[in-house]
């Protein structure tokens, strides 16, 4: 293992272990004002510590991290599990069944990967209350991305399915009686998985960028609930962006958990192809 995939290994090990345990390595409540120091830089001011200096509010800005990577890195793998799980069901229904089965499921994913699913999603998010409690925002943003992102894997999924169905230990299997379940669950399922762990990882920028976006845009969670998205907000203003670069840290985490994702993602893909 090279320097460099180490590397993205442990960027990634730290955002999973801030991300599960945020109130362990934040340094104050993410809500928490502290109203007489905003746009504190990074430093100690009247006792208090602030790596990463401090919003409008006097809020800190390293603690909001902590807390924002908890909803925003969290919420990205769930709702890629979903679509992962949706697609691996009917990838692999279309490619035991054939037929009808196949055209219908083949269809309806040219039907999504026809969609601008971005937009898609900012349209369907536009369309719900703005205001919608921080819990009802994200099972909400789970739920859209978890049900748009299916087709591409469910039709990389029904292509291995065929593949496998043709292979001497599935026939043997269904020679001997086994049931579609049980030839599907027990001998096609374990064949996926390589495939699944590539697009799982393939996945992840995609969904964490949504989520950033929808977020910035005021389409996603809102604040006073951090995420990496809306921690983003103040730097539509070009007064913030110039005269206080810290407010920069949220994006300098994105692009390193990016960065770490496309360079392990690169190496199972390596890995699936030589298998």
């Amino acid at each position: 293992m090279t320097l460099l995939r180490r590397a993205a290994w442990c960027v990634l090990a730290v955002a999973l272990l801030v991300s599960i345990a945020p109130g362990f390595f934040a340094l104050h409540p993410p809500q928490r004002q502290f109203r007489e120091y905003p746009y504190a830089p990074p430093g100690v001011h009247g006792g208090n510590v602030f790596l990463l200096g401090t919003d409008e509010f006097g809020r800190d800005v390293y603690s909001r991290i902590c807390y924002g990577a908890s909803v925003s890195l969290l919420l990205a793998p769930a709702a890629v599990g979903v679509s992962l799980a949706l697609a691996l069901l009917l990838g692999m229904i279309a490619g035991y069944r054939a037929g009808w089965v196949d055209t219908l499921v083949t269809r309806l994913g040219e039907v999504f990967l026809a969609l601008p699913w971005f937009y898609f999603v900012i349209a369907l998010r536009a369309a719900l209350p703005l205001h919608l409690s921080p819990r009802a925002a994200a099972l909400t943003l789970f739920a859209l991305l978890g049900g748009l992102g299916w087709a591409v894997p469910a039709r990389l999924f029904r292509g291995i399915t065929r593949r496998l169905m043709s292979e001497d230990f599935v026939q043997a299997a269904r020679a001997l009686g086994a049931g579609r379940s049980r030839v599907l669950f027990v001998h096609v399922l374990p064949g996926l998985w390589p495939a699944a762990r590539a697009q799982l990882l393939l996945s992840l920028p995609a969904f964490i960028l949504t989520e950033v976006n929808l977020s910035f845009l005021g389409l996603g969670i809102t604040d006073p609930t951090p995420t990496l998205g809306n921690l983003l907000t103040p730097l539509q203003q070009y007064s913030v962006l110039t005269s206080y670069p810290w407010m920069l840290a949220p994006a300098v985490v994105i692009m390193l958990v990016f960065l770490a994702l496309q360079e392990v993602s690169q190496q199972q893909r390596s890995s699936t192809w030589d298998q």
